[in-house]
């Protein structure tokens, strides 16, 4: 089991001190190895068809002993969906992602998906300056007060519990597609979300 850190291309607004994890395995995925080397990590591998990175962070890169997984830039998957392949093969048991911001809206909720879709056990974050995005099947979440957060349904949600929260739910279907589960505010520092069966995200506020 490990713990892997990827950082995507486009733009990342996160702060050093919001990563407090000691990360195994380090993905710079294209371009978005130019933001590990701003935020003082060295990456173990750089993935991609290295259209966005510039020549020198790439042989910097090398230098310091990444491998380097390439791949042709006329491909079917995304550098994200390789990167994430890549972690499960190193049996990720937590995935933090950062970067892949400012990008187009397709580029955005395609990235939004494809976490959801690789999501399985592992427990899998998505973090910027202002939100902390969770991707888990866990029932207790780390939470403040007076934080406000939202559960985003990405599918069907049968029998949802809440608690923890100024507005608690306990065994309520919630249909894909319902804002009934957004901008809520946490009343404890940790939160208990958990559905019989479905799939959904918890977006914090940071």
């Amino acid at each position: 089991m490990s713990k892997v850190l990827i950082s995507l291309s486009g733009e990342c607004s996160v702060q050093r001190d919001q990563l407090k994890e000691d990360y195994d395995l380090i993905f710079g995925v294209d371009g978005g190895t130019e933001f590990l080397y701003r935020l003082f990590l060295v990456p173990t591998h750089i993935i991609g068809d290295f259209d966005s990175i510039k020549s020198s962070t790439k042989e910097r890169a090398k230098r310091d002993g990444a491998r380097v997984l390439a791949f042709d830039e006329d491909k079917d998957e995304t550098d994200l969906e390789i990167a994430l392949k890549t972690a499960k093969e190193f049996q990720a048991d937590s995935i933090t992602i950062i970067g892949g911001e400012g990008k187009d809206l397709d580029h955005l909720f395609s990235n939004l998906l494809c976490i959801s879709s690789f999501n399985d056990k592992e427990v899998t974050k998505w973090i910027t300056k202002t939100e902390c995005i969770i991707f888990s099947n866990q029932k207790i979440y780390d939470a403040e007060e007076n934080k406000i957060f939202s559960i985003l349904p990405l599918t069907d949600l049968e029998n949802l519990t809440i608690k923890g929260s100024k507005w608690d739910i306990e065994d309520e279907t919630i249909p894909y597609g319902s804002s009934k589960t957004l901008r809520n505010v946490a009343t404890r520092n940790t939160l208990e979300v958990h559905c019989k069966s479905g799939k959904f995200c918890l977006v914090i506020k940071n």
